[in-house]
């Protein structure tokens, strides 16, 4: 009879401590990588949040929400090029609130950027998802119309004039209101580019001011003749 005891390998003794804690290792490994995976997409997140708001700064202007004039100048250049292509109608409004300046002095500029608003809301919500729009100067907006004619951005503009002139501010002072002017061109065959276009109508807004603002007038050769006598 074989007397030799069964004798356990002192190495094996540890294993099922040493898995156990193997597998707690693991365990642990496992919640922290989860862990940093939430932490990834929450800061994914928010990062796509911050360039959402940092576009948002760069390309619209926050007072009045329309497009800034850079953004609008790179998508006015596609849109002309569209036109030509397809051979589209275009045309454009050039917008200036009259006398602003004199609501600025009388009523504080609180009250200018209301009225800045205030007209930006209308004019956004009588134009198109299709128009381009733009803040252009500090008191000038400009409106580009895909596919529309003279007659058309004509319509438009006097419709988007009686809108403007509907509103009413309220100050510690008084009430008021404010008028606007228009400007407006269409692309024609000698025009060669979005900023002549834009010229024309800006030269036609200069000669609704000089008739006494609160008017639309359509760029013609001589509404051309008027902007440069002589």
């Amino acid at each position: 009879m074989d007397q030799r005891e069964d004798k356990v390998d002192p190495v094996q003794l540890p294993l099922p401590q040493e898995l156990e804690r193997a597998l707690a290792a693991e365990r642990k490994a496992r919640e922290d990588i989860e862990r940093l995976r939430q932490a990834l997409e929450v800061l994914t997140s928010e990062n796509a949040r911050l360039s959402s708001e940092v576009e948002q700064l760069t390309t619209v202007d926050r007072l009045t929400g329309l497009h800034c004039r850079r953004q609008f100048d790179t998508a006015s250049r596609i849109e002309f090029r569209r036109s030509l292509r397809f051979r589209l109608k275009l045309s454009v409004i050039m917008m200036d609130i009259d006398h602003l300046m004199r609501v600025n002095d009388s009523h504080g500029r609180i009250a200018g950027d209301k009225v800045l608003a205030g007209a930006a809301d209308v004019c956004l919500r009588g134009i198109r998802m299709t128009d381009l729009h733009a803040r252009y100067g500090a008191e000038e907006f400009c409106f580009l119309l895909p596919e529309t004619d003279q007659k058309g951005a004509h319509v438009l503009a006097e419709r988007l004039r009686a809108s403007v002139a509907g509103l009413r501010f309220q100050t510690d002072k008084r009430n008021f209101s404010v008028t606007a002017s228009f400007g407006i061109a269409d692309r024609r065959s000698d025009t060669d580019s979005i900023e002549r276009l834009l010229e024309r109508s800006d030269e036609a807004l200069f000669k609704a001011k000089c008739e006494g603002r609160n008017r639309s007038v359509t760029w013609t050769e001589q509404v051309g003749k008027f902007w440069k006598p002589g």
